[in-house]
């Protein structure tokens, strides 16, 4: 059940219109010395390309310009040490260098500065993993050592200080076989405990964790009892223990069927481990009786999008419906809608709400769901896509120069979704309507929040804060 409410207005402040080109997809935004600075990252491109766009407190534009490496991999943006880094790699053939460079917001990215180099191995090289924060003036990475068939994977733990000299680098050979293709990440809790968490696929997705900065180390499987993990997010809790969540596939196909959620302590003890089948009104929000009876209770094509705590320590999971869809011989991108699971801050099962969706766009840039930083309890919101097909237009409530209006959707104790119009000015000219690129740019900032927002033919672009 969805109830709906009045229009509500979202407090935001854009930046001017620039161009925009959907070769690049907004990556970022970093709040810096009173600016704000938007990378783009070039789509499908290994290499590092970027756009950058460096607006002050006010948002207006005071500098912009373009990176292009064409022999560097791009690693990420890193907000470390009261500086903004660009993080590439560069294989030489002989080895593969990780390089920084530091943000001049006057000027461009400086010239590089060598992190750290390992030698390839018969042709084929390492890979760099970036840590996403620093802990008491210290910044880890991860070295994936070069792919060696039917042996070990080893690794190296990288840690750095604050003038980017290297203060700690441990190696470890793991118990796992390489596999051709990796999918490692680096985790730090709030007490500066790193982290390696891996995923690889064998007869199904398969995760372990690893404690690393220690010479021996010991895994952990993340599994379930008789199910396959399909997709899982993790965070660090007040209590600084590691909570993974996620979802779990049918034994006779790849779904979402049911979920979980697992504590660790620092130590990768399990403290607490539950895992239930999908509620009967989330499943039946997205499929009918007969498809239930067809292809089972679990459902297809979901991801996961947001997994979070509110502000006294509930526990949110959120997975959206995305696919695309031939209609009328054109290629769309669907979303029949999401749901929420939410837990108490023990991690026991509270609710879970579906809210369903009729969203259809040849752009993925406008489906999905995002949420803002400025609200104590959770918020969820997205672009009313239903309202294109409106033969008077989008309705006046929404606000001005609206492509097609933004909801929110809300929840009371008992996980009843309510549905709210939010109306919002946007600036421009009329003969330009936009909405949102529905991704927050600085999702782990506790500050104001950053979005993009595309006029319909994204072809122009601007930024918006949200307080």
């Amino acid at each position: 059940m969805v109830l709906f409410g009045s229009s509500q207005k979202l407090n935001l402040s854009f930046s001017q219109h620039f161009p925009y080109s959907k070769d690049y997809k907004p990556y970022s935004c970093i709040s810096y010395n009173s600016n704000n600075i938007l990378f783009q990252k070039k789509i499908n491109s290994t290499s590092c390309d970027l756009k950058v766009n460096i607006f002050d407190s006010h948002l207006d534009d005071v500098n912009h310009f373009n990176v292009l490496l064409k022999d560097e991999n791009f690693l990420g943006i890193r907000h470390i040490f009261d500086e903004i880094y660009l993080f590439t790699s560069l294989n030489n053939g002989v080895e593969t260098i990780l390089k920084c460079r530091v943000l001049d917001i006057t000027s461009n990215f400086q010239p590089p500065k060598n992190l750290f180099t390992e030698k390839n191995k018969s042709g084929y090289p390492s890979n760099y993993i970036l840590g996403e924060k620093i802990f008491e003036n210290k910044f880890h990475f991860l070295v994936e050592l070069p792919y060696q068939n039917g042996k070990q994977e080893d690794i190296r733990t990288i840690t750095i200080d604050n003038k980017l000299n290297i203060v700690k680098e441990v190696y470890n050979k793991l118990d796992l076989l390489f596999t051709s293709k990796r999918d490692n990440k680096i985790l730090l809790s709030n007490n500066g405990v790193v982290y390696l968490l891996k995923k690889f696929w064998k007869k199904g997705n398969n995760f372990y964790i690893y404690k690393l900065g220690q010479d021996i180390i010991s895994e952990v499987q993340i599994k379930l009892n008789n199910r396959k993990i399909a997709a899982l997010d993790y965070f660090f809790n007040s209590k600084d223990e590691l909570v993974i969540s996620g979802f779990y596939s049918s034994p006779i196909r790849f779904n979402f069927e049911g979920f979980f959620l697992l504590r660790y302590d620092e130590d990768l003890n399990l403290i607490h481990k539950n895992q239930y089948s999908l509620t009967e009104n989330i499943v039946r929000a997205f499929k009918s009786s007969k498809e239930i009876k067809e292809s089972g209770f679990g459902l297809d094509r979901f991801i996961i999008t947001d997994f979070s705590l509110d502000s006294i320590g509930n526990y949110y999971l959120l997975s959206q419906n995305i696919s695309k869809a031939t209609i009328k011989q054109e290629t769309y991108w669907v979303s029949s809608g999401f749901f929420v699971v939410k837990f108490n801050k023990n991690g026991n099962f509270i609710w879970g709400s579906p809210v369903s969706l009729n969203q259809k766009h040849k752009d993925l840039s406008f489906i999905g769901t995002f949420s803002v930083n400025s609200y104590n309890f959770k918020k969820y919101f997205y672009n009313d896509l239903q309202n294109l097909s409106l033969r008077k237009g989008v309705p006046a409530e929404y606000g001005i120069l609206n492509y097609c209006g933004t909801k929110h959707v809300e929840f009371t104790l008992a996980g009843v979704a309510q549905e709210y119009i939010n109306s919002i000015n946007f600036p421009g000219k009329d003969s330009e309507k936009y909405a949102f690129f529905p991704n927050q740019l600085n999702p782990n900032s506790k500050g104001p929040s950053y979005f993009a927002v595309l006029n319909e033919k994204s072809t122009n672009i601007m930024l918006a804060v949200a307080k």
